[in-house]
């Protein structure tokens, strides 16, 4: 029988789980368990062997099915980060409901079955089929029980060592490293100790403080007026149009509409709606969400840890127009982890509430996609999920009309959208299986989908397709008009 699919750590896979094992295949020679030190987190043992031989709180090896304990010893956790990933024991960034149970029964005393499905249904396991961090972090914060700081490093923040060993007879001592440098050849800092023991001031918060830590005034769509801002948007439109190959049926027939009665795909391709030849950008929204930025922040986090594990995340160019851009005051995207900058277009009305409650991917082909005759929803080329575009041109196909009393004008709307692509899973040919590709992010080594119909098929626009809301974050809301030869214009949100 074909062997089943390579594991992501390849030789360097710590999990040792018979179902793990069955699941994915690995190099043989890969040998035990790792025994947890005795002195968890205060330990003082700076040997490289005995690091090497024991988990410690915050090791990689340090996860369920992986690790035994002595006798009377219990897993010990610091942060909510060391206590997922014990339990997230295929390293796949998400828990399966029967490993959101184990949590709970470890932590909760004597969880009953309506608390754990409760549970399980409010940290999104019932409308997402699992849980993913950036998820589990807010809603941990309802039970003292699990009341951890959250454990993870924010983009570039300096992580001092926090290691402190403890002492009957002489005050506990603390190591004075400022910053985690590593050794060449090493698991350890110049200072000694392992990196899992160098944390941020971000990574001991809760997350109800990591909320309020978003400079921001005020709450809500705040209106952008900031001139190089504003500057920068607009010369995003002009570098993502497309002026050549740029329709797609999604954007209609000039006779029918986009899905009108009686209308074929060959009526389409001979009556194509003219794409706008420019945008111009009227008005532009900041999307000052505290809550929504803090997840997409913790989300960063883990995918960026995930991404740098062996083999590191190939990097992947994806709207290198935005790239070239002044950031006009926003942060630097992380190339580490493949965030990009990109496109999505939708209703005026769907954009607020998008940047108020996040995006559902299970609305995927219920807007301006293209549907059978009588069909309510068209069938998302790569399944369901949240999809971008790298040019103004294909997003632009999913925005509608409505009137801007201010300006007096038909306008759209679209959102520009920090995401985060991680090892994203690069489908270059026509073999779409669109549960394959779900399975390769929620229980495999991606976290997107690179629609790229480009590069082998000649399509006019590669688009990207994320399966977890929490990895997008709405940057700003913008309108834009459209010039063409004809009404109407067109409006953009960017968020």
């Amino acid at each position: 029988p074909p062997l089943p699919p390579p594991c992501r750590f390849g030789a360097s896979c710590y999990n040792r789980d018979s179902e793990h094992r069955q699941r994915f295949s690995h190099p043989s020679g890969l040998e035990g368990v790792y025994r947890a030190c005795k002195k968890a987190v205060d330990c003082d043992d700076h040997n490289l062997v005995h690091l090497q031989q024991f988990a410690h709180p915050g090791d990689r090896s340090y996860r369920r099915g992986l690790v035994v304990f002595p006798e009377g010893q219990v897993p010990h956790f610091d942060t909510l980060w060391q206590l997922f990933c014990y339990f997230d024991q295929e390293e796949s960034g998400h828990l399966k409901k029967e490993d959101f149970e184990r949590l709970l029964r470890g932590r909760l005393q004597a969880p009953d079955a309506g608390l754990l499905e409760s549970s399980w249904c409010d940290a999104g396991g019932e409308s997402n089929g699992s849980v993913n961090f950036a998820r589990f972090a807010p809603w941990a914060e309802a039970f003292p029980s699990l009341g951890l700081p959250v454990g993870l490093d924010l983009t570039g923040e300096s992580r001092p060592c926090r290691c402190q060993v403890h002492s009957n007879d002489e005050p506990d001592l603390f190591c004075n490293c400022t910053d985690y440098k590593s050794v060449e050849d090493s698991i350890l800092c110049e200072c000694g100790h392992k990196a899992s023991m160098h944390r941020s001031a971000a990574s001991q918060s809760s997350f109800a403080n990591l909320v309020q830590q978003a400079a921001w005034a005020s709450e809500g769509l705040v209106e952008v007026t900031e001139e190089e801002t504003l500057q920068s948007l607009q010369e995003m439109l002009n570098y993502t149009h497309k002026a050549t190959d740029n329709w797609t049926r999604d954007r209609g027939c000039s006779i029918h509409g986009v899905n009108g009665t009686g209308c074929s795909l060959a009526c389409a391709f001979k009556n194509q709606v003219a794409v706008p030849k420019g945008y111009t950008l009227r008005k532009v929204y900041r999307n000052q969400n505290r809550s929504l930025w803090a997840r997409y922040c913790i989300a960063r986090s883990f995918i960026a840890k995930e991404c740098a594990r062996p083999p590191a995340a190939e990097r992947r160019e994806v709207a290198p127009e935005t790239e070239l851009l002044d950031s006009g005051g926003l942060a630097p995207l992380d190339e580490a982890c493949n965030e990009w900058r990109l496109f999505h277009g939708t209703k005026h009305e769907a954009a607020r509430d998008i940047c108020s409650v996040n995006f559902r991917p299970t609305l995927a082909g219920s807007g301006a996609t293209w549907k059978a005759a009588g069909d309510e929803r068209g069938a998302p080329l790569y399944g369901l999920g949240v999809y971008f575009a790298e040019k103004s041109t294909k997003a632009d196909e999913y925005a509608a009309p409505f009137l801007d009393a201010e300006w007096g004008l038909e306008v759209n709307a679209m959102l520009v959208v920090r995401c985060v692509g991680g090892r994203t899973n690069a489908v270059t040919t026509n073999d779409i299986e669109p549960e394959s590709l779900r399975r390769t992010i929620f229980d495999g080594p991606n976290h997107s989908v690179l629609g790229d119909r480009v590069s082998s098929l000649r399509k006019p626009y590669r688009e990207v397709v994320i399966l977890t809301v929490t990895s997008a974050s709405r940057s700003y809301c913008s309108s834009m008009s459209g010039i063409t030869d004809a009404p109407p214009t067109k409006r953009a949100f960017n968020t």
